[in-house]
């Protein structure tokens, strides 16, 4: 019989909260990281039809995967839940019966005792035991000079540019860009994960000044940040540009992944509180300060700063209790105005007497192995929206998950992210059933249906409608190399006519998007990705518009040297813009690329990764040809050429 050690004082995050969520039986550590991202943004690409926000998608996306590139393994006995739940996939119910056995038993001396460990299964230990250690959890407070050691330093630069000749570069126009064509950009990061870190980043764009006239400082946007965390009741504070997210998105969330089809496990939001950010996209984060105080029972946050690319500052907090199996948060925002010409006392006075505020309650709680959350909120006008949300696992098989949502015509959140299909002030009222079934051993299938009414007019619809969206996604495995892929989603909904520009009718709308993906791996050392997307429009006339996009990509992977080389071949064939279709392209480190192919043509690109010790670097071309004009695009933009290439260049150092 096992010894018991020293007891873990107090679970540390007592959270019952249990989300059935299927977690892939594949080990992440071995796969190469872009290929991660292709696979990632394979489930993220239903979440949203419109994929808008891309820049801050990538950055969460990004963030994760480094997270989990990490080449320090975590210690299940000393495991936070940051990192159980966005490194390791953990449920809450397996992050809290960890802890549960942890704080009864004493620390684990093997990884084999997750099996006697309610929710954790044979080959979930088996996927944990190439990801984790088992480890004693740290005695004493390691020194200044120990952290700094054990810290990891990231510095990469980019240099991006159309090779084409644009317009706006034409020096004989009465408008035209004043800088180069370059695109430049670099980010500094240091990062300690017990305690402290800092990071640095800048952007120039294509067509600015570069340390010369208005730009004498260079780059045209700057970004950063210092934090600390985890110091006795200081869980986070950070000084510089950060992001919020809390709760389920209704008041703040200005950086959650959330939306329709993505099945049950992408139904409820896992929510960070305050990260410290230092980004290259130039809007949808603040800059001040925000601190987290707390225990395992309790917490707080407060923060204060400017909404970036407006004149708004904002101020407010976020208080979290916490039980054994119940959790409740609420956050209070206040919003002030300023123009940009206004003196220190007028921005002080919108600070102190703001203009607009949210307020929200939020929960979560668990009932057997059930899950239960939502959040509810009021602005200032008193106008509400409720998000209420079950995920139910009624066999082991089966899980189900329903998510009911109404927001007021008239409730405005500009820090909000909330469930919806519209946004701005449109109220909406909608029930949205997903569920994920295994079908056998090698298959799996996930399902959603999403009824909903709009209350008042919204882009390209001038009246009150009601629609549906329904789709369902199978995946297969026929063989250990090889991936089987089909989704199939439908949407009706009426819209806007477009043949009378004075009077809108409105007409149904009918769409039906299809994709087979085949993914399969010869030799260790090559992976291919086989994909055909096919779009049809139903509009007021009875002539069907349709699409298509199909490609092959090949990655070929050598360990000596540490080369990679990525290959793209794509041709694209559609209607009009309309049935425009989006495929995720494998990029340079913490870039991201989702290709917009539209009208006919073809593109490809390739890239190559070389690796050297500690520096990485990075070459990468796309070419995008169009059969059927001669011209691309329009204004500043245009190319009088019927293609557009765009090289990449990227070096990045790890110290």
């Amino acid at each position: 019989m096992k010894s018991l050690g020293p007891k873990v004082t107090g679970i540390r995050l007592l959270l019952g909260c249990m989300m059935a969520v299927t977690v892939p039986a594949h080990t992440f550590a071995q796969q190469d990281s872009l290929w991660q991202m292709d696979n990632a943004v394979d489930e993220m690409e239903l979440l949203t039809e419109e994929l808008e926000n891309l820049e801050n998608v990538s950055e969460e996306l990004l963030e994760q995967l480094e997270l989990s590139q990490s080449n320090r393994k975590p210690n299940l006995n000393n495991l936070s839940y940051e990192v159980a739940s966005k490194q390791l996939y953990l449920t809450d119910y397996q992050y809290y019966q960890l802890q549960l056995y942890i704080e009864t038993h004493g620390p684990l001396y093997s990884i084999f005792e997750l099996d006697v460990i309610d929710g954790f299964t044979v080959a979930e230990r088996l996927r944990l035991s190439y990801v984790t250690v088992v480890a004693p959890p740290p005695r004493q407070r390691p020194t200044f000079r120990q952290l700094w050691k054990s810290g990891k330093h990231v510095l990469w630069f980019r240099y991006s540019q159309v090779v084409e000749r644009q317009a706006g570069y034409d020096t004989t126009r009465a408008n035209h860009y004043p800088g180069s064509p370059a695109r430049l950009q670099f980010r500094y990061d240091y990062s300690n994960r017990e305690h402290f870190g800092f990071r640095i980043a800048g952007e120039k764009d294509a067509g600015e000044r570069f340390f010369r006239g208005e730009q004498r400082y260079g780059f045209d946007h700057y970004s950063g940040s210092v934090y600390v965390k985890n110091i006795k009741w200081l869980k986070y504070a950070v000084l510089g540009d950060y992001r919020l997210n809390f709760g389920q998105g209704l008041v703040l969330g200005s950086s959650m992944i959330s939306g329709k089809g993505g099945g049950v496990s992408t139904l409820r939001r896992f929510t960070d509180g305050v990260r410290a950010v230092a980004t290259t996209n130039e809007g949808e984060f603040f800059r001040g300060g925000a601190f987290t105080l707390g225990n395992a029972q309790w917490s707080g946050t407060g923060f204060a700063g400017a909404v970036t690319e407006s004149d708004r500052t904002a101020f407010g907090g976020a208080l979290c209790h916490r039980r054994a199996q119940f959790t409740v948060g609420g956050q209070f925002v206040c919003l002030g105005e300023y123009p940009d010409t206004a003196a220190w006392r007028d921005k002080w006075r919108s600070l102190t007497q703001p203009n607009q505020w949210n307020a929200s309650l939020s929960y979560q709680a668990v009932a057997g192995q059930q899950l239960f959350f939502g959040e509810v909120a009021v602005s200032e006008k008193g106008k509400p929206a409720i998000l209420q949300s079950a995920v139910i696992r009624l066999a082991p098989v089966f899980q189900f998950a329903t998510l009911v949502r109404y927001f007021a015509t008239g409730y405005q959140s500009p820090m909000g992210s909330g469930f919806r299909t519209t946004s701005g002030d449109c109220g909406e009222f909608g029930t949205y059933l997903a569920g994920h079934l295994v079908l056998s051993r090698n298959v799996e299938a996930d399902l959603f249906c999403d009824y909903y009414r709009l209350l008042w007019l919204s882009y390209r619809t001038d009246a009150p409608v009601q629609g549906i969206d329904a789709g369902i996604s199978l995946t297969g495995k026929p063989s250990r190399k090889s991936t089987l892929l089909a989704r199939y989603y439908w949407r009706n909904r009426p819209r806007n006519e477009s043949e009378n520009a004075y009077m809108h009718r409105l007409r149904d709308q009918c769409r039906h998007k299809l994709r087979v993906q085949w993914n399969y791996e010869p030799f260790p050392f090559m992976r291919t990705r086989t994909e055909v997307n096919m779009v049809f429009n139903k509009g007021p006339d009875p002539l069907w518009r349709k699409g298509i996009l199909m490609y092959q990509d090949l990655v070929f992977t050598l360990k000596r040297p540490q080369l990679s080389l990525y290959l793209r071949v794509a041709y694209f064939d559609t209607d009009t813009y309309e049935e425009r279709l989006y495929a995720y392209e494998n990029d340079v480190y913490y870039a991201f690329t989702v290709g917009s192919y539209y009208y006919q043509g073809m593109r490809a690109y390739l890239m190559l990764r070389y690796k050297i010790r500690n520096l990485s670097i990075w070459l990468r071309v796309s070419r995008t040809h169009y059969l059927d004009r001669e011209t691309i695009s329009s204004g500043l933009t245009q190319i009088d050429k019927p293609h557009k290439t765009e090289v990449k260049v990227q070096g990045m150092y790890r110290f």
